[in-house]
Order: C-alpha cells, then structure tokens, then sequence
C-alpha cells in the first residue's frame, strides 16, 4: 500500500523470496544469453510507450505482466525517459508546455465564462468505435435526450466526453453536426479538469474495488448498477467541482494544482441546480 503502482507484483516478490531463500542475495541481473544487461532500451521504452498511449491509466503489474520486466525498469521509463506522472490515476507529462499550460487558462476561462453564471443547460430528465458511437451509443442518447427534452429536442444540446479518441474522428463529428450538437471540447493532458477522470471513473473504482466477477457480464452488470445508481446531487457535486478546478488552474498559470487550497472568492454560489 506504501508504494502504491510502484509495488512490485506478488509474483515478483515470490520469486525474489525464493531467491533469498536459497541465499542468493544479489539483486543485479545475471548475464543471459539473448537478452540485454538492461531492461530499459529502445525497444523496451517504445512497448511502455504504446500501453501508455492505448490506456493512460494503466498501472504497473499489467505492464510488467505484458513486457515481462520488473518495476523499478518500469518507474525508470515512465519517470526518466518519458517524463510522466499521475494526475487522477492518469499518466501525463511531468512539465507542461507554456503552451499547454496556456491552453489550459483559456479553456478554464472560456467554460467559466459561459457556464458560471447558471446551471448546466440541460433539461431534466464490445470496443468502443466510432462506427459504435454514432449508431449505437449517441443515438440512445438523442432519443432520451429528446425524450426528457420535448419542446426543445437536441437544440442547444452540448455535448461533454471523454474525449476518447473515437470520439474524435470525421464520421462522429459529422453525425454531430447533423444532429446540431455542440461538442465541448477538451484540454489536452488534463486529467484534473476532465469529470470523467475526476469524478466518474475514480467513483465507480472505488465503489467496484475489491469485488471478484465471475465473468465479464456480472462486471458489466455491476458497472451499470453504479451508474445507475448516481444521483442528481452527484452530478451537481461534479459540475460544482469542475468550476473550482478551473478557478485552480487559472491560479496556477496553468500548471497542474494538486493540493491547492479553496479560494472564497471564486464563485460556486447555485453552480448545477438542474443537471438533467
């Protein structure tokens, strides 16, 4: 619990014990036929690299499952050779660019421009693709959309996700603007200010943590529980959030802020009344 993601795996640490056992006390690597002194090279790097990229949120035991290498190789590309750390369970650069830094100002500024001074206007009420976003997903979306907005339908609708990269291709933002819904966008490498990282993945983690599934369908019915089981005040707590987030960032020049404290002057007050 001490060290965290930066824990060497149960089966490294038996191996390790045998090793004790047999009063074999040398940590180095031995010399092995085929295989490099060390375990971070180019091609080691590059495979870190990849997960990374396809998951931001992996941790350390599936990669050092996946490539084979232990920990400490592990911290050693993440940290020194790619520059990265945890921001809300998530890998991102260690500094942010000054452009990063001023992208992510601007972004606070404009959403608490346009949002600040009211509720959020919404009325009550397999691998994921594109093609799966756009006749599947979406579409379920719209129709309840329109369902709990009957006079107004999807007019006005913005629409705010995770900024996956499905999300993010021709085809969705055409059947977007076909359907004239905004889409929201997103600050690059900021997880402290997306409500998917923040607030809707770290809330289900926690409530799922510790939980054995017999299958890949009691997981999925029990994920669907948890979202099901998310409250108006929820969501208000999450938007009311992402407002003082953004009055963080700003006070930060941009700069990822975790640890800093609440400051009066920012202007929560009736932030979220109606999220639906």
């Amino acid at each position: 619990q001490a060290w965290g993601d930066q824990a060497p795996s149960d089966r490294t640490i038996l191996n390790w014990y045998h090793e004790f056992q047999s009063s074999y006390f040398s940590v180095e690597d031995a010399v092995r036929s085929g295989r490099p002194r060390t375990a971070v090279n180019e091609e080691t790097i590059d495979a870190v690299t990849a997960i990374i990229e396809d998951d931001p949120h992996s941790t350390y035991e599936p990669i050092e499952d996946t490539l084979g290498i232990t920990s400490p190789s592990i911290n050693s590309v993440i940290h020194d050779y790619l520059k990265l750390h945890k921001v809300c369970a998530r890998w991102v650069p260690h500094q942010l660019t000054d452009d990063q830094k001023q992208f992510r100002i601007q972004f606070c500024r404009d959403s608490l421009e346009r949002f600040e001074g009211g509720s959020i206007p919404l009325e009550r009420g397999g691998a994921v693709t594109a093609r799966w976003y756009i006749n599947s997903c979406l579409p379920q979306v719209f129709e309840t959309v329109s369902e709990w907005r009957q006079k107004t339908g999807l007019r006005g609708l913005i629409l705010r996700d995770n900024n996956a990269r499905p999300h993010r291709t021709g085809i969705v933002s055409e059947f977007l603007a076909e359907n004239r819904v905004e889409p929201y966008p997103n600050s690059p490498y900021s997880p402290d200010l997306s409500p998917c990282d923040f607030f809707l993945f770290s809330k289900h983690k926690n409530q799922l943590r510790g939980i054995q599934f017999n299958d890949d369908n009691a997981m999925l019915n029990e994920l669907e529980q948890a979202i099901d089981s998310l409250t108006k005040d929820d969501f208000k707590n999450c938007f009311d959030d992402w407002f003082i987030r953004m009055h963080k960032c700003i006070d930060a020049d941009g700069q990822y802020f975790e640890k800093l404290h609440y400051n009066q002057s920012w202007n929560t007050k009736g932030l979220a009344k109606k999220p639906f």
